[in-house]
């Protein structure tokens, strides 16, 4: 049996380095019914990689998967069908064996207009279906996207549409029920210039959604908002969960990495969590926290804690290079195991649990291993 603390680390150390393919083995693989790529191009999260489930059959990662092999020391390998090998190319010795979560069979079906149901939803793991409801965003209309984001790529490459309608959405949601691939759904979107950041878009999708699947668990993604009441109006809409998504702790990093959300400040930041925490309740208000910038780990521990103290839950994620974007760095995978060793014992501290969060990123945990943390520091 898998030690809790082993798979803290072997998913810490899969979300930082990745695995290296073999692009000469994928069709081999193809020929096995296991088909595996390179994983998507573009959207607002971690790109470029599949979903994985660990040796102990449940815990999930998002790895990414590069064709050089300079970038991880990780290779994957198969064997027996779907279960893979992984070997430490810098000791050759079995890193662990990993499961490929298959992707669905409706990603070959077409809405009623003739969309693509694969440019409308995703699943994301292996039940949560998630779809970026507006694939724009005033940043980078401005040039200042977050350095980290390609959500306007999927556009790019042809891989989505500009916005979904609450009609295309249901139709995708029926056809994943159907296989067992939507227990839960997540809906981001690119910030929307008008004062509701994009507030109003999902108050008409959530309804919909609610109306045909009222006990569909919702998770929905906003920056800080300076009228909170739309805060309100997404939970009075339907959704259960919400993120409001600060990235970057350090405020000089800030500037860099987000340039044009660094004009919102943290208080504002501070306000939206704690108002959202009375509207939507314990353990339902997250916020995505990257690491990886070269920030203090002794500071970025101490932002944590402020963070947690709150009540929100820290959905901390290494920064992960994505086409288009170079320079992003690579995070050390001990500094990580490190940061979220301290998170799960800060969490129990605070009282802040991400085992009842509701729907979403949280909830899905491929991301992020701060539930794995959190299990740990028991």
């Amino acid at each position: 049996m898998i030690e809790n603390k082993t798979i803290l680390k072997q998913k810490t150390e899969l979300l930082c380095k990745g695995l290296y393919l073999d692009s000469n083995l994928i069709t081999q693989y193809k020929e096995q019914g296991i088909h595996i790529d390179f994983g998507r191009k573009g959207g607002a999260g971690p790109l470029g990689g599949r979903y994985f489930i660990l040796e102990d059959g449940k815990t999930l990662v998002n790895t990414a998967l590069w064709n050089d092999r300079k970038k991880s020391t990780l290779a994957l390998k198969v064997k027996n069908k779907n279960l893979f090998e992984v070997y430490d190319t810098s000791n050759g010795l079995l890193f662990g064996n990993l499961i490929l979560v298959e992707n669905p069979k409706f990603y070959e079906l077409k809405t009623s207009d003739g969309i693509d149901m694969n440019r409308i939803a995703l699943v994301h793991g292996v039940d949560c279906l998630a779809s970026t409801i507006y694939q724009k965003c005033v940043y980078w209309a401005c040039g200042e996207p977050c350095k980290f984001c390609g959500i306007e790529l999927s556009l790019q490459y042809d891989t989505t549409i500009e916005e979904k309608t609450p009609k295309q959405m249901l139709e995708v949601i029926s056809a994943a029920k159907k296989e067992g691939r939507c227990s839960h759904m997540t809906l981001t979107s690119g910030t929307d210039e008008n004062i509701d950041k994009g507030a109003n878009r999902y108050i008409e999708l959530l309804k919909n959604i609610k109306n045909d699947h009222p006990a569909l668990p919702l998770h929905v993604q906003i920056e800080a908002l300076e009228d909170m009441n739309y805060i309100d109006k997404l939970k009075e809409a339907g959704a259960d969960t919400i993120g409001i998504h600060i990235e970057v702790l350090n405020d000089k990093l800030r500037k860099e990495i987000t340039p044009g959300k660094s004009s919102l400040s943290y208080e504002l930041y501070e306000m939206n969590w704690k108002h959202a925490l009375d509207v939507f309740g314990e353990n339902q208000v997250s916020s995505y926290v990257l690491t990886g910038f070269g920030e203090s780990k002794v500071k970025f521990i101490k932002d944590l804690e402020k963070l947690i103290s709150l009540g929100v839950i820290p959905y901390i994620t290494p920064v992960r290079a994505i086409p288009s974007k170079i320079d992003l760095p690579t995070t050390n995978y001990q500094d990580l195991l490190e940061i979220y060793k301290r998170s799960g014992k800060l969490m129990r501290e605070y009282g802040v649990n991400p085992l009842k969060n509701k729907a979403g990123c949280v909830k899905c945990g491929g991301c992020s291993a701060i539930t794995e943390a959190y299990i740990d520091s028991r």
